[in-house]
């Protein structure tokens, strides 16, 4: 018998199974194929652990292919910089910020903040101790020697122990202009000057860095931060946004890119990998497929819901293109190809 040529029994029967297949995916028969498969498959599920169908180990490798050695394309930063830069110029970012992120969204967030105490006054105190810092301060504090004064004293008054912080201050800046005062201008007087203004600063950035670490109660600090919030609510979405321009959002993202691949090499990254998938193994490595799908919100609505949209005009799209049928008859044709079926026909 020849399959090649003739059309044979092997050759009819193939092209019933192939027309049987199509019509049992496409138009309402698909429902009825979607709901006994997913149905067949939570009953199976039922009786199947996590721990039984997926080794952890095999978990490991995939997860650290695609974190530590898969090769990225160089082009991500700048997509992604690019569907950044569009999505700033849509018109929803004329939006108020409190309209996209509620206030008691903020107050759960900066609740959780105040209460980290030790962070907030490590932040402080690292900040009063970095001479980097302590020169832009005294920076403004020769701006106040030079005729701010009034202007930092309103701001100073909003802050918790800012008006004696900022007393010490005028002190400073005045004996830097008394120092400066008479004297011709030059490299020296302004060397002495900026030393005197920086030393000016450490004092102030310490005294207020100790201030808030110890007298500035997580009551202040809430309320200072909502107020800061109140006032951005109001404002669009897009203020925010302009802050960066296109340029520096790209560069953002290739530098924000840049750093990912350091630290995806790291032996440190590995840990976290592999310490995460020993955990959700040891958590749910015991569960059944259907109870972990549950446990994860997907129910059998869901499964259904999902493969009726999706499922339908991926279908119909591959059928017009003729390709439906190709890689059903493909599927089908190497078993009536076979000796097996061969000799069974005969």
């Amino acid at each position: 018998m020849s399959t090649m040529t003739e059309p044979d029994l092997a050759r009819r029967l193939l092209d019933a199974h192939v027309a049987h297949e199509m019509a049992a995916i496409r138009g309402v028969r698909f429902l009825d194929l979607v709901t006994g498969e997913i149905d067949f498959a939570l009953r199976a599920a039922s009786e199947l652990t996590l721990d039984q169908v997926m080794p952890r180990d095999l978990i490991k490798e995939v997860a650290l292919k695609y974190v530590s050695t898969f090769r990225l394309p160089g082009a991500i930063p700048e997509v992604a910089g690019a569907i950044a830069t569009r999505l700033r110029a849509h018109p929803a970012n004329d939006t108020q910020l409190g309209k996209v992120v509620s206030r008691p969204r903020i107050a759960e967030l900066v609740a959780v903040l105040v209460e980290m105490r030790t962070l907030r006054q490590q932040v402080l105190r690292s900040l009063a101790e970095n001479s980097g810092v302590q020169a832009g301060v005294g920076t403004l504090v020769r701006g106040t020697a030079r005729g701010a004064v009034d202007t930092g004293r309103r701001l100073a008054d909003n802050l918790p122990g800012g008006a004696f912080g900022f007393s010490i201050a005028e002190r400073v800046a005045g004996r830097m202009a008394d120092t400066v005062k008479g004297t011709p201008v030059g490299a020296a007087v302004d060397q002495s000057a900026r030393e005197l203004a920086e030393r000016g600063a450490g004092a102030l950035l310490g005294y207020l860095s100790d201030t808030a670490a110890s007298s500035v109660t997580d009551e202040e600090v809430r309320d200072a931060l909502l107020e800061v919030w109140d006032v951005l609510a109001t404002r669009p979405v897009r203020e925010l946004a302009d802050l960066v321009d296109d340029e520096q959002l790209v560069a953002l993202f290739v530098g924000g890119y840049q750093v990912w691949l350091d630290v995806r090499d790291s032996e440190y990254l590995q840990a976290l990998v592999d310490t995460g998938v020993d955990f959700f193994f040891d958590t749910y490595g015991s569960f059944t497929l259907d109870r972990l799908l549950e446990e994860w919100g997907l129910g059998r609505d869901d499964l259904v819901e999902e493969a009726l949209r999706f499922g339908p005009p991926v279908i119909e799209a591959l059928a017009e293109a003729g390709v439906l049928e190709q890689l059903i008859r493909r599927r089908l044709s190497s078993f009536y190809d076979s000796p097996e079926a061969q000799a069974l026909l005969e």
